[in-house]
């Protein structure tokens, strides 16, 4: 049976563009899985089944190819890309670099409101028993040094690699145990503690500790 691939168009919110609203319908079904690695994206049927033109469509698949998520390949036309299960440790290692410059352009521009508001992550991270709300929280939590520190160009950074990690642990580690809950909450309590305290090597050292060690519960 052929698989459909529009979802909700008509629930998108009026005060966008066709164009935008495609994309952000195709960039969700990639990033979540429903669009798999390999699969062919036809403009005229996806057109149809979004009842737009195809214009905005080839467009969107446009912007798509721009950030990696799909390719356009001659006389094959756009096809959904991969990313390898090797590919964690490159996202790992970026995920280190932005957080350690984002905490040394950012640990002195936190004032009391930001850090009550990390605070608040930690706990709910450490109260959490639902493993995927876990995981958002701790997403929240990492992105949320640079935004509250205003680097919006760390913050997109953060953004992207944290949608590579999320697209490829369902893609490639779905069946995994995940992160080691109570080390991560220990170490998330330590980072937060650095930050109140302003100290910025002992930030730092978390930082690196944190990533290395949850990037060895996947490929140790």
């Amino acid at each position: 049976m052929k698989k459909r691939i529009m979802l909700y168009y008509m629930s998108m919110p009026k005060t966008i563009t066709k164009q935008q609203a495609a994309y952000q319908q195709l960039r969700s079904a990639i990033m979540s899985g429903h669009l798999k690695p390999g699969m062919r994206l036809v403009i005229d049927t996806i057109a149809a089944e979004y009842g737009i033109s195809a214009i905005p469509i080839r467009e969107s698949l446009g912007q798509l190819e721009k950030e990696g998520l799909v390719e356009i390949r001659p006389h094959a036309g756009a096809v959904v890309t991969d990313i390898p299960e090797s590919a964690i440790v490159e996202i790992f290692a970026m995920l280190e670099v932005l957080e350690t410059v984002s905490c040394r352009l950012g640990i002195e521009k936190l004032d009391e409101t930001a850090l009550s508001y990390l605070e608040d992550l930690v706990s709910q991270m450490e109260g959490c028993t639902d493993p995927e709300t876990w995981l958002t929280l701790n997403r929240s939590f990492h992105e949320s040094l640079p935004q509250l520190a205003g680097l919006p160009r760390l913050v997109e950074q953060m953004v992207r690699v944290g949608e590579d990690w999320q697209r490829l642990r369902r893609l490639r580690f779905s069946d995994h145990r995940g992160e080691d809950k109570a080390r991560a909450d220990r170490q998330h309590r330590a980072f937060l503690g650095a930050l109140k305290a302003k100290d910025l090597s002992g930030a730092i050292e978390i930082i690196q500790q944190h990533n290395r060690e949850a990037l060895q519960q996947y490929v140790g």
